[in-house]
């Protein structure tokens, strides 16, 4: 395996610029919040994202954001090396993976992970569904491709049922030493429910 990134220049670079400058306004306004600017790294291989990731990925994986960076597959390979197929879907992984930025730099950290990566998934317009909702307990600071699914379901009805006012005030209020109790009690602050089962399970039926 390389041991170095060759990064390849985008040939519809104009279309990338008009893309992040508009994606950063229009999360600059959601979150209320102006983010130092990512680096956007467009890699040549699958390879060079295995360098990044810090082990061999699987092909549904195609970006990550790293140090207040972003890494994604060149469009040019973006859908030979990868399962992701549909039209538009490389600009969706990459207002995803922008949002996390927006994230990491509001909170300090990445926890939680299902709702980092489920309101990832809401803004980005990456509609999920199936899956357990209460799948989202096991996603605090643990993930597989399931975390998508849970993030998305709970970033969606909490937004649904009360605002995204509320759901932004959480965020505002995570620490990057913040624990699964730690946050419970802030959810708790927010919302007036106790993020345990039967608290959840209750909202859904509402």
């Amino acid at each position: 395996m390389k041991n170095c990134l060759t990064v390849k220049k985008l040939k519809t670079n104009k279309k990338l610029e008009k893309f992040l400058k508009t994606t950063k306004n229009e999360l600059d306004k959601i979150f209320n919040f102006k983010i130092k600017e990512p680096l956007i790294y467009l890699l040549n291989s699958r390879d060079e994202l295995d360098i990044v990731w810090g082990s061999k990925t699987e092909k549904w994986l195609v970006a990550c954001a790293r140090n207040d960076s972003i890494f994604i597959l060149h469009p040019d390979i973006y859908a030979e090396q990868s399962d992701h197929k549909e039209a538009g879907d490389f600009w969706k992984v990459l207002k995803h993976e922008y949002c996390h930025i927006y994230f990491k730099q509001i909170t300090g950290g990445l926890y939680p992970l299902w709702l980092n990566e489920g309101l990832a998934n809401y803004l980005a317009d990456q509609k999920k569904s199936g899956g357990n909702p209460m799948d989202v307990f096991l996603y605090f600071n643990k993930t597989d491709r399931s975390i998508y699914k849970a993030g998305y379901f709970w970033v969606e009805l909490l937004i649904r049922k009360f605002g995204k006012a509320k759901i932004l005030k959480l965020i505002k209020n995570i620490d990057s030493g913040m624990n699964e109790r730690s946050f419970a009690s802030e959810f708790k602050k927010v919302y007036g429910l106790g993020f345990n089962k039967k608290e959840l399970e209750k909202l859904m039926k509402k």
